[in-house]
């Protein structure tokens, strides 16, 4: 296990009325959602204190209340993950929603972000169209640093199928695009859509290799 990952082990598991809460090995803290887990969000406190970690310490499961997962019912470094996007998130607002404000990493993990989201939610024409080609641009570079190399096939596959469209003067705006495509290319397109939305690798993992955590911030005393 690489220095990173040690870092997130799980030790201790606890709850709140909404949330699992967990403290980690280098003193950070996550949590996800009681929601995404219905069994675990209705079990009570003796079902909930049943937890048991994943091999690798990076995960949580509750054996007797849901299937165990390989990773976990808690996911620990796609929390941590979340956690990482998120701080960015915060970074981009207090700059005033100028993506060339922040620096290069949160340049690129905000592009992540808004791939990740817009394409789950409504395919690549959709992060296209919300964001524009800086963004996708930015996406491509981190996916290819972080060395996420079949999502980075994808989405270059995706981006690549518009080029024959690069400066016909009948786009107008970004939303002219598909309809501007050929059956094939629209074929293609929905072709990409569905291997990314079969998440040949896992973001999180490489992301943390790549960028780490959220740095801690210094303790005061």
């Amino acid at each position: 296990m690489t220095d990173v990952f040690a870092s997130l082990r799980v030790v201790t598991v606890d709850f709140d009325d909404d949330f699992v809460l967990l403290t980690l090995a280098d003193g950070r803290r996550t949590r996800q959602p009681l929601r995404w887990a219905p069994a675990l969000h209705e079990a009570d406190a003796l079902q909930r204190a049943q937890w048991v970690l994943t091999p690798d310490g990076l995960g949580v499961n509750w054996p007797a209340l849901l299937p165990a997962r390989e990773e976990g019912v808690v996911d620990v470094p796609n929390q941590v993950w979340d956690d990482r996007y998120e701080a960015a998130l915060v970074r981009l607002k207090s700059a005033g929603w100028s993506l060339d404000a922040l620096s290069d990493v949160d340049q690129h993990l905000v592009a992540l972000w808004r791939m990740e989201a817009d394409i789950n939610n409504g395919g690549f024409m959709q992060f296209l169209c919300n964001w524009g080609d800086p963004t996708c641009q930015r996406a491509l570079q981190a996916l290819q640093a972080m060395g996420a190399v079949k999502t980075h096939a994808i989405l270059a596959g995706m981006r690549g199928l518009l080029d024959r469209l690069d400066g016909d003067p009948a786009i107008k705006e970004l939303q002219d695009l598909y309809g501007a495509m050929n059956d094939d290319e629209q074929q293609g397109m929905d072709a990409f859509d569905s291997a990314y939305f079969e998440r040949p690798e896992d973001l999180a993992r490489l992301g943390l290799l790549h960028f780490g955590p959220e740095p801690l911030a210094p303790q005061t005393c």
